[in-house]
This record gives structure tokens, sequence and C-alpha cells, in this order.
């Protein structure tokens, strides 16, 4: 089926209620009373205050980076009039959005008031990152360490080296080399430009990657997954080519635009072992992929937030039937929302919800993942539950132990590490879900079931973007655990 035939025919017409479902979520729902471009100074001030205008705004500390990249994330400009009130919410949101671009350790933006001339000066003043990163591999390629640690099997490591390049041209470009060995062999390379146009707001990204494996999982048993290793062979061959534009008029708002070349391709020794690993008995899938993703995030931060609300939305369509040998034709719908506040002080609440449709036409085992890869219910980390929908709801209430900090370290040299944020924050949580598998249920039982989970954590958050977070989680079962994740927990 072609995509003209797709958008014409009668299985569009069963996902209307869900897509409408999503849209609705992600785009009706409030956004905390934040706006996608400068604060509207006239909605936070009163009548009888005084007005300042900005007359400069002086950058201090960007050694590489460009002033334009860092006025583009400010939510004023020169030129805008302010009051007092006004300014301390202005520079509030600038800072939040100044770190969260991953350019700076640290932004501060202070400001002097000439009341003869009713004007305002601002200076900000950031601590760049280290851009340039040499960075040897050994990781774990298991689903989550809590899976690895299970086994311990170190055939099961990566090692290798990854060369990221961070604001480039002090524009903030990236650029990424890949040569990575072990149990996934991975050679590749990104490039993302985030602005081509003298307005800022259109960008472009391409990726290629080559990966292969000795060992596959393929098959899925008691919501476990079921592997096949060859020390000798390898099991699994894939490509990946990417192009994609990004569009990005206001502060908060994307609009990402994908088209992906998808060559995938497994040894005789799987397709005996499950003849529906892609579908229609084949031994690979050959595809073109079209993706459009919304995303509009007012949180405070992007690595550990505390306050404020994200939405995503992508729609996808696997199979154009535009090459020669294309065998995959699925269409996927996948919302997200997530909302954060502080109902008290040094408390914070999370919430988030996901709700994804897949028309899997092409039904194998390779297209039909859900939770237990990049996202789950906790308390379920040692299993997957398959599927092509489901829907999840996650809650996290946290209390900020340990306030923000930071730790100096007696040295003048490494300059861009002798300072240490960090902050210590205990939590409880509790998730649920339900996942609909209408292909391989018969030997999974948490499918087309209930899952739950409950439980405590310490989460453990400092500088380049890392968290820690140890969890004790029971599920539905009454299985407990104590679990340990390097992301945030929502």
């Amino acid at each position: 089926m072609n995509l003209l035939d797709f958008l014409t025919s009668n299985k569009l017409k069963k996902l209307k209620h869900a897509i409408a479902f999503m849209l609705v979520v992600v785009f009706t729902l409030p956004v905390f009373s934040q706006h996608d471009d400068h604060i509207d100074a006239s909605l936070l001030s009163t009548k009888n205050e005084t007005k300042y205008q900005v007359n400069s705004i002086s950058l201090v500390g960007n050694k590489r980076t460009k002033a334009s990249i860092i006025t583009r994330e400010l939510t004023f400009v020169v030129g805008d009039s302010l009051s007092l009130k006004e300014i301390e919410k202005v520079i509030a949101r600038s800072q939040q959005n100044l770190l969260n671009s991953s350019l700076f350790n640290f932004a501060t933006i202070t400001f002097l008031v000439d009341e003869n001339l009713g004007q305002i000066n601002f200076t900000i003043d950031v601590k760049e990152r280290w851009y340039t990163w040499p960075t040897p591999i050994f990781e774990i390629q298991d689903r989550n360490f809590n899976s690895w640690w299970e086994t311990k099997d170190l055939f099961r490591t990566n090692y290798g080296m990854y060369l990221t390049f961070q604001n480039v041209r002090g524009r903030n470009e990236s650029a990424v080399l890949k040569f990575r060995k072990g149990y996934t062999e991975l050679y590749g390379f990104s490039y993302r430009i985030p602005y081509i146009n003298k307005k800022q707001t259109l960008g472009v990204n391409a990726s290629y990657s080559f990966q292969r494996n000795n060992e596959v999982a393929y098959a899925t048993y008691g919501n476990k997954l079921q592997f096949n290793r060859n020390y000798t062979q390898f099991m699994r061959k894939e490509i990946e080519a990417k192009i994609g534009f990004i569009y990005r008029k206001g502060l908060y708002t994307k609009h990402l635009f994908d088209l992906v070349y998808n060559e995938s391709n497994v040894a005789n020794d799987i397709s005996k072992l499950n003849c529906d690993y892609f579908g229609n008995k084949q031994h690979y899938a050959n595809y073109i992929s079209i993706q459009y993703r919304f995303k509009r995030d007012f949180r405070d931060s992007k690595i550990f937030p505390l306050r404020g609300s994200y939405y995503e939305c992508l729609v996808a369509k696997d199979g154009l039937n535009l090459l020669k040998n294309e065998n995959v034709d699925n269409f996927t719908v996948d919302a997200v929302v997530k909302n954060y506040w502080s109902p008290l002080k040094r408390t914070f609440v999370g919430t988030a919800l996901r709700v994804r449709y897949k028309l899997m036409n092409t039904g194998g085992y390779y297209f039909n993942r859900a939770l237990g890869y990049h996202d789950f219910v906790r308390g379920y980390e040692y299993y997957v539950v398959d599927g092509q929908t489901y829907a999840m709801f996650k809650t996290n209430v946290s209390y900020q132990l340990v306030k923000p900090r930071v730790v100096k370290l007696p040295t003048k040299r490494l300059q861009k590490f002798n300072q240490i944020p960090y902050s210590i924050y205990v939590s409880a949580h509790a998730d649920a879900a339900f996942v609909q598998d209408k292909v391989f249920y018969n030997d999974n039982p948490l499918s087309n079931s209930w899952l739950g989970g409950t439980g405590l954590g310490l989460n453990f958050v400092t500088y380049y973007d890392y968290v820690l977070r140890v969890e004790a989680s029971m599920n539905r079962m009454k299985e407990k655990g104590i679990f340990l994740h390097f992301s945030a927990p929502l």
C-alpha cells in the first residue's frame, strides 16, 4: 500500500478517534500561563508601576558562543519596556532558557536601572561548557542497567570512542563521530545546524549509522526477551540514514520533519527461530519513513524539571512505496503530556501521560515493541511488554533534601570544571499502564492486562546533564527490587 492509497483507505478512518484524542490532549491542556515568544509585559504589570526601557544587553564569558545564539534565548530585547516586577520574571525565564540550551554550566543575568533616563541595562554572564569530548566508551547494551545486572554478562558491553564537537563555530552546531565495538558494533556520524537563516527559525540535521550484532532478541516469551548468540557470525545488520528539518519560530515550540531510510536484515538462524521476525516470512526490512514531531516545552529544566509543562506528538508513516523492494507498511501516532508544579515549599509533583496508537499492517515481531525498552512502568525493569497500542500514566512526588549548591574546587586551570553544582531529592512514585497486543499476546501474560508499580527513590543531580537515580519499587505482582537509573523519573 502506497502513501496515497493509505490516506484514502478505510483503515485511516479507524484512526480518527485515537488521533483526535491525542491531538486534543497535546494542544488543549493549559500551559501554565507561559508564552511562546517574548513575555507580554502588559499582562504582567500593574498600571501604576514605572516602566524602564531596555537600553543595552551586554555579554560576558562567551568566548566561543556567538552573541546571536545567546540573545535568541532571551524573553526580552532592546527597546522593550519593563517594570521591576516584570524584570524579575524575564530574568528567571531567560536564565532557564540559557541553561536548557546545554551550552553553559552557569548563566547569571544582572541589571542596572538609570532612573534619570528611565532606562535599564542588562549584563549576561555565562560560563561555557567544555565543547569537545573525545569520549571513551564502555557501556552496557541491555535495556537498562538492572536487566544487565541480572546476568552481569560482559559480552553485552560496548567499547570504543565517540568524538563529540558541540557549539561548532559558536553557533550551537554539533557534530558526532561514532566508532564502537563490542555487543553492538556501530559506525556513524551526525551533524546538526540549529539555524540556517537570519531569523534563526529554520535548522537542519543529518545522520548515518551502520550497526551489527552477534546476538539478537528473536522473540518474547513470558515477557522476557529470548536471545540467539553466535560468536562467529553477525545475527543482524542495520543501516539508518536520516535528513531532517527543524522549524522554531518562538522560544518554546518546535516542528521537526524527518525523512529516514531504514535497512535491516537477519541471519538464517533468526529466520528459522522466528519466521515472523519481520512479518510475512521476510528475512529483511527495507523502507523509507516520513515523520512529523511537534514539541512544546515550558519546563524550567530539561534534565530534572520541577516546574512547567511539556507536550509532544509524533505522527510517522513507515513505508512510502518508493523503493523497489519496500516491504513495510505501518502507521503510528504517539502523544506525551508532562506537567510539573510545586504545591509546597521544597516539594515538587510531576505527572506524565503517554498514549500510542499503531496500525501495524506489517505484523512482524521487529515492529511490535512497546514498554520495557526506553520507557517502562517502574517495578517492571526486568520485563518487556510488547504491543501495538498502549497508555501509561506516571506520577512522582519529590522533596528537595539538599538545595542546589555549588562546590568550588581549589584550581584555576580547569575553569570549566572547578565549580560543581549539585542537588539531592527524595521521592515517591506510582505508575500504571495498559498495553494491547493482538499478535503475540498468547505467550506474554503482561500484555492486555493492567500494570502498576509504586516505590521510593533518591535522586542526585549535577552538571553536564547527569542524573543518578536509585529507586526501591514494587510491581502489581508483589515483586520488589532496587533499581538504578541515569535519567529523570519522568
